[in-house]
Parts: C-alpha cells; sequence; structure tokens
C-alpha cells in the first residue's frame, strides 16, 4: 500500500479527492439531500485502546462516502469529547467549525480487493467495483490527534 501526497485523477474525481472543505457540505450543495448513517461507533475490535466511528454519508439514499474515524479512548474524554455527541451529525460539524483544530497531514491511495479496508466495504455491500479511492488525514486538537480515513464509493462518481 503507497500513500501519495497527491491523487493521480482528473476531472470530478480530482475535484472530489482534493476538496478542501467539508465533503459533507458539499455533498449538499451539488446533491441538495445529506445523510449520515452510522455504521459502527465503539471500541475498534482490532485495538482495544482505540475507539473508532464508522459512518456511510448517502445522497438520495445512495452510498457516497465511507468514513471511519480513528483515536485514543483516553482523548475521548479530553480533547474530542465532542465526538461523543455527533449522533447521526457529520464530523465536518466539528472539524471545520473548531478554531483549535487544524489538519496535519492529508494523503491518497487506491483500494484494491486485496485490502484489508475493501474487503470490510464489500461484506457492508457498498461496493462492485475493484478499485476506490481513498484518503486519509490527520487531525489535530490540543496536541491529541484522530486519524479519519474517507473511502470515495463508486456512486460519487457516477453522479450526472
Amino acid at each position: 500500500m503507497v500513500w501519495l501526497k497527491s491523487p493521480i485523477a482528473e476531472g470530478n474525481k480530482f475535484s472530489w479527492l482534493t476538496e478542501e472543505g467539508s465533503l459533507t457540505e458539499r455533498l449538499q450543495k451539488e446533491f441538495n439531500d445529506v445523510k449520515v448513517d452510522i455504521i459502527y461507533e465503539g471500541v475498534a475490535l482490532e485495538k482495544k485502546t482505540d475507539y473508532i466511528r464508522e459512518v456511510l454519508i448517502k445522497s438520495h439514499d445512495e452510498p457516497m462516502i465511507f468514513a471511519k474515524t480513528q483515536l485514543k479512548i483516553s482523548d475521548l474524554e479530553d480533547a474530542w469529547i465532542s465526538l461523543k455527541t455527533l449522533g447521526q451529525q457529520s464530523l465536518a460539524n466539528v472539524l471545520f467549525k473548531d478554531p483549535d483544530i487544524s489538519r496535519r497531514s492529508l494523503l491518497y491511495r487506491i483500494c484494491k480487493p486485496e485490502d484489508i479496508l475493501y474487503t470490510h466495504l464489500k461484506l457492508l455491500d457498498y461496493i462492485d467495483q475493484d478499485i476506490l479511492w481513498v484518503r486519509q488525514a490527520e487531525w489535530e486538537r490540543h496536541g491529541k490527534s484522530i486519524l479519519l480515513t474517507e473511502i470515495f464509493l463508486p456512486n460519487l462518481f457516477n453522479q450526472r
């Protein structure tokens, strides 16, 4: 798995992948409909000291973006306590509205069938293509980090 500093994509794909603002707000602006469905929220099964939140961002009931947020459980009680009350809201409501939060890194990669993340999405029946784009950002608040992984699902690029 090779992470890139810039995606090797063109046109609409490149525009979505490199969006600097909230993907949820952009979906609302472009498709006039956004819903956040929580898939899982709680202790990470693979690392018991971590907390994860997996959501599916939909537009017109079509899955557009799968997002996974991961952080240390102890940080959930401190710097990132606001994540506990998000519910069906987008993480963007925290990330882009709190001046104490900054993005430390942003990387891209292609997710292929042999990838565990691809397998996870396939089991959830969200994908039917062999290649998906992934971007991963590290965000920081008061010295504590979260990792946000966003997978751009085929429906997003098949619109219009």
